[in-house]
């Protein structure tokens, strides 16, 4: 890396930070226990905790792994929010605030020719193939995610979990 790619943050010349960083952050959904039908909210909004490095800061969207422990493999939508807006009641229709749609940084469609079947586990690689830039609110270094069931699936209350890749800016 070259000089340039640092910036000293404490002030002093001790400590130096790579201007952009890259991680992978864990997200584990809770899910309604009874079957969903196409258009129900799967996961309210739930927190995804230091997604960006400083308060409102922004990251970019690098990659999108699901892993269905529950081997549904349906369809749904993975809606990345800014600030913790509800996009509707788990199981039921979704029903976003108009104020509150605003709040909405990208939906990434994940279908279920995308899950791969592993026997009692599916697993879909989502290809991120748009830039959707992540930004927080002003007070936070969170972002929020949600999804949205295009499918009629039943899942465990924690049978969805998610592999974020982010590029911290």
């Amino acid at each position: 890396m070259r000089v340039e790619d640092f910036m000293d943050v404490t002030g002093s010349d001790d400590a130096v930070y790579p201007l952009e960083t890259s991680d992978v952050l864990d997200l584990v959904l809770s899910t309604d226990t009874a079957i969903y039908a196409s258009g129900d909210v799967l996961a309210d909004t739930q927190e995804l905790t230091g997604a960006v490095r400083v308060k409102a800061g922004t990251a970019r969207l690098e990659s999108l792994k699901i892993t269905d422990a529950d081997d549904q493999g349906q369809s749904l939508d993975v809606v990345f929010l800014k600030t913790n807006v509800s996009i509707g009641t788990e199981n039921d229709a979704v029903s976003i605030a108009d104020a509150d749609a605003v709040e909405i940084l990208g939906i990434i469609q994940v279908f279920g020719s995308d899950f791969l079947d592993l026997g009692g586990v599916r697993v879909a690689t989502v290809p991120i193939d748009r830039t959707i830039m992540l930004k927080a609110g002003a007070a936070s270094t969170s972002i929020y995610v949600a999804a949205i069931s295009r499918g009629t699936g039943t899942y465990s209350a924690s049978g969805l979990s998610m592999k974020i890749g982010i590029l911290r800016l």
